[in-house]
């Protein structure tokens, strides 16, 4: 049974005296004998109301933002501690994991204001997962009775949190959140500049904040930065993740009728959701006033005509490829250039191949940016019954988990066909599971 922490509790009392906020989770307390812990069932009713949900998002946040809280976190370093750098999906996964497994919270930095990671990149939904919405545990791509979205140890999982067909970002940043608030201490804009060796630990430089000395560190930093981010203006050239706060804004398309799209990879795929009307409803978007004439596709490995995306595109991205072909007018929306293309900006509209744009989005894959002392090349494979799960330090107790552990694929893996697909190598499903072992293995800290 689910005990709530301090936080969750908190949580619960504010959507509780606030009449407007509190009708789901009311209402989901009848229901409350079908889940393990009343908890839970309060904090699915939260999660599927309108405005419980967006009233519970904005508590945690005022929480994290507490200055005082802030500095006491940050002054209470010591040998017993775990540090996290990163406050996405696998720092969710390692603190629900390792607290379950009966060690003390973690503690979370996160260098922006918003914790959460990529899918809480806006707090308004932008982009649909990968994976179906279904109910089941953790599991491997073709068990039947798994959900690929699934946060081992959350107080709720991102199936209880809608009945559409694919969960948004929103949906899986809301359960990321709670999962922090009840198994990590979580400090935002929090920026990491080096770790160095500690008589058996390690001293963090977290900039302008503190040197912590801790005995542990769980470099948690996800898919990174994207890679063209010098490129892009904030204008009419813009990287994937400006692009959808974009799309979270009001009148996102504004002006907006001819558009490039720079790279063929899921991020890509999003962004051309997004243009083509296929995403989640913009905010204060319509039709009559937001609709893009004509989406040039800049992608080297993508199908060009429908026929062939019907074919090796798999089911999440298939409604994309009927935009590949002329409508009952005439009229073809989308045009996938297979090659790779570079933007020039003007002052009113930027250049691609000679072409004019009023937007160009840059979808081109993440790099992950060095903290001193914790680059790659010092990291080799950690492995356990389970097999590789994370990479560890040479001469530190730091690892690496998630994406940027850059883990390979078994030969299971590769006898499924799971490694038959490029994107699984940072997929949820894949890397939970190994995140979530690593938790459970590693011995316990002595203070010092």
């Amino acid at each position: 049974m689910l005990v709530a922490s301090t936080q969750i509790q908190a949580l619960i009392a504010a959507v509780a005296a606030m009449p407007s906020a509190s009708q789901g989770m009311r209402a989901m307390m009848e229901r409350a004998s079908e889940f393990d812990s009343p908890v839970r069932a309060m904090l699915t009713g939260i999660a599927l109301d309108p405005q419980g949900r967006p009233f519970a998002d904005q508590v945690l946040q005022d929480y994290w933002a507490d200055e005082a809280r802030q500095q006491q976190l940050l002054s209470s370093g010591s040998l017993g501690r775990e540090v996290i750098i990163g406050g996405g999906f696998h720092a969710a996964v390692y603190a629900a994991a390792r607290v379950l497994s009966g060690y003390p919270k973690p503690l979370v930095v996160e260098r922006t204001d918003r914790v959460g990671g990529s899918f809480a990149m806006t707090s308004r939904p932008v982009f649909f997962l990968n994976s179906r919405n279904r109910a089941g545990t953790l599991g491997p791509a073709g068990d039947q009775g798994a959900s690929l979205n699934y946060l081992p140890g959350a107080p709720i999982q991102a199936s209880a949190t809608s009945m559409t067909a694919y969960q948004t970002n929103a949906d899986m940043a809301f359960v990321i959140r709670l999962a922090l608030a009840q198994y990590a201490d979580v400090v935002p804009e929090a920026t990491v500049l080096s770790a160095s060796d500690a008589s058996d630990g390690v001293t963090v430089e977290v900039d302008g904040l503190a040197l912590l000395r801790v005995g542990r560190v769980i470099d948690a930093r996800g898919l990174g930065d994207p890679i063209d981010q010098p490129l892009a203006n904030g204008g009419n050239i813009v990287t994937f993740p400006e692009f959808m706060q974009r799309m979270a804004s009001r009148w996102p398309l504004r002006q907006v009728r001819r558009v490039a799209v720079i790279g063929g990879g899921d991020a890509g795929k999003c962004a051309v959701e997004s243009l083509l009307g296929l995403a989640p409803q913009p905010f204060m978007a319509a039709a009559a006033l937001d609709t893009v004439d004509r989406i040039d596709w800049y992608a080297q490995t993508l199908p060009a005509r429908c026929e062939d995306w019907q074919q090796q595109i798999r089911g999440r991205y298939q409604a994309i490829g009927r935009y590949l072909r002329p409508d009952r007018s005439g009229l073809q929306r989308l045009t996938v250039k297979p090659r790779q293309a570079r933007p020039v900006a003007l002052p009113d509209v930027c250049l691609v191949e000679g072409r004019s744009y009023d937007l160009v989005v840059l979808a081109t894959g993440n790099r992950v940016d060095a903290i001193d002392g914790l680059e790659l090349d010092s990291f080799e494979e950690y492995a356990t019954d389970f097999g590789v799960v994370a990479r560890r330090h040479f001469t530190m107790p730091v690892f690496r988990i998630g994406p940027h552990a850059q883990l390979p694929f078994t030969e299971r893996e590769r006898q499924d066909g799971v490694a038959d697909i490029a994107e699984n190598a940072v997929a949820m499903f894949r890397t939970a599971a190994k995140t979530a072992a690593l938790a459970a293995v590693l011995p316990g800290l002595a203070d010092g």
